[in-house]
C-alpha cells in the first residue's frame, strides 16, 4: 500500500494547470512532474507541506470521480460538469481559479431563445444528458436528449439535433461551424474533490492541501 496521498487529475492541460497551481502553493516542486507514458507517477517537493508524499494518478476526465468515490484516489481536481454527470458523493473543500467555462444552448446561426422554446419537443444533443435534463424540466420543456461523445457540434450542423448543450469557452469552434450560442445555462468550474471516508492522516493532508491553495495566513481546517 502507498504511503503517499494520491490525486486523481485528467490528462492534458488541466493537468498542467493543477502543477502549476501546485508550485505556486508550494505544494510541489516547479518543473516536477515528466509523466511521459506513466498513469501514476509520484512527485517531489510535497512532505513537508503535506506531511506524506504525493501520487498523481493520470487518467481521463470522466474518471476521476469514480476514482475518489471509491477511494483509490484521497483527492481528485474535477470540472462541476464532470461531477454533476457522474452524481458522485465527494467532498468539494476546494474551488481552483482556472478552468471555468460557460454551459451553453447552441443552434444554426440566427436561431432564437424563442425558436427553440417553440418547438412542442426539441431535440438536443449533448454529452451532458443529466444536466440538460435538469435544466430544461426546470424550464418545462419536453425534450428529447442524443447523447453524443465527441463534435457535439455535429449534431446541430448535420441536423440530428435542433441544438446542442455543450462547454464554450472561446466559441471559436462554434461560429467555424456556423452556430452560436443561443443561451447560456450555467457555469462550470473546477474542484478540488476528495473521498468521504478519508483516515484521520489522510484528512489531515488534504486539509494542509486545501490550506496552501488556499492562500499564506490560512490555517488548514
Amino acid at each position: 500500500m502507498t504511503d503517499a496521498l494520491r490525486l486523481a487529475v485528467p490528462k492534458g492541460r488541466l493537468m498542467k494547470q493543477t502543477l502549476r497551481t501546485l508550485a505556486a502553493s508550494g505544494v510541489v516542486d516547479s518543473g516536477a512532474v515528466d509523466p511521459g507514458r506513466r498513469l501514476v507517477v509520484r512527485v517531489d517537493g510535497a512532505d513537508a507541506v503535506l506531511g506524506r508524499p504525493l501520487e498523481l494518478l493520470l487518467l481521463k476526465n470522466a474518471d476521476v470521480p469514480t476514482y475518489v468515490e471509491h477511494g483509490v484516489a484521497e483527492v481528485g481536481v474535477c470540472g462541476t460538469d464532470v461531477l454533476d454527470e457522474s452524481d458522485a458523493n465527494v467532498w468539494r473543500p476546494h474551488t481552483f481559479d482556472f478552468g471555468s467555462c460557460r454551459i451553453a444552448i447552441a443552434a444554426r446561426a440566427g436561431t432564437t431563445a424563442a425558436d427553440l422554446r417553440a418547438r412542442p419537443t426539441l431535440r438536443i444533443a449533448t454529452k451532458y444528458t443529466r444536466t440538460a435534463a435538469r435544466w430544461f424540466a426546470g424550464r418545462g420543456q419536453a425534450v428529447d436528449l442524443v447523447k453524443l461523445n465527441g463534435s457535439v457540434e455535429l449534431g446541430a450542423v448535420l441536423g440530428l439535433a435542433d441544438a446542442i448543450v455543450d462547454l464554450v469557452e472561446t466559441g471559436r469552434t462554434l461560429v467555424e461551424n456556423d452556430l452560436e450560442v443561443v443561451e447560456v445555462i450555467g457555469q462550470t468550474q473546477v474542484k478540488l474533490i476528495a473521498n468521504r471516508s478519508l483516515g484521520r492522516a489522510q484528512a489531515a493532508a488534504v486539509d494542509r492541501m486545501v490550506a496552501a491553495l488556499a492562500g499564506p495566513g490560512t490555517e488548514a481546517p
